[in-house]
């Protein structure tokens, strides 16, 4: 039997390029999802003025969820510039271990914080990937803003003039596009970020700080479209 309709397939299969779905030089993305930070802190002795360190105090830094964007310019088929930005995120402040000196407050307050984030990315694979994972570096800006006092901590410890100082450190990165047309990708995403503050308020017993390494690790799944 003559197998000409078989070798008609595997002609017209060679003859027109596959789908090419993966990203390369020139193109441009924008990724759109739900991105969480969730900070792996440290923190000094809580002081003041009065009394000096506290021993058995720290400071703590709650979790946050937002919705997350993310920019993409791929410089080449293989290196692409990042940039994270969301709605500003909300974080519960606490005070651990004062209940050991006679005080109940351990709900501080809240501040509100923007953490754009700048990275050059490495893809795997090439422009016809569809699956590119990627790793990266970059640095990262966190402003805080909005900063409020509970009012525990206004009543019992006279607590006002919250203060949080801006933070500038190094962004690590990684995640995986995952292409479901020429255009359209699922992305799964982290970055960890060095986050450092010094927080402060004014007190009874004077001025009150603690130095915080709040160092999240932040997650981000998202929906992208390549243009």
């Amino acid at each position: 039997m003559k197998k000409y309709p078989f070798k008609t397939a595997i002609f017209l299969a060679l003859s027109f390029p596959t789908a090419a779905f993966g990203h390369g030089a020139g193109d441009f993305i924008l990724r759109v999802g739900a991105v969480s930070v969730a900070p792996d802190e440290s923190s000094s002795l809580i002081s003041t003025v009065d009394t000096g360190a506290l021993a058995g105090t720290k400071g703590g830094v709650g979790n946050s969820t937002q919705v997350g964007l993310n920019f993409v310019y791929m410089i080449t088929d293989n290196i692409g510039a990042e940039v994270l930005a969301a709605t500003p995120f909300e974080h519960d402040l606490t005070a651990i271990g004062l209940d050991q000196y006679g005080f109940a407050t351990r709900n501080l307050g809240t501040s509100h914080q923007l953490p754009p984030t700048l990275t050059f990315n490495y893809f795997l694979g090439d422009a016809n990937s569809t699956i590119r994972p990627y790793v990266g570096l970059g640095v990262n800006y966190t402003t805080f803003f909005d900063k409020s006092l509970s009012n525990q901590a206004r009543n019992e410890l006279g607590a006002n003039s919250l203060d949080l100082d801006d933070s500038f450190g190094l962004a690590y990165r990684a995640g995986i596009d995952w292409y479901l047309s020429d255009n359209w990708m699922l992305n799964a995403s982290m970055w960890k970020i060095d986050i450092d503050t010094d927080a402060s308020f004014n007190s009874a017993l004077g001025k009150v700080t603690a130095d915080i390494d709040i160092d999240p690790w932040v997650y981000m799944i998202s929906l992208g479209y390549r243009f």
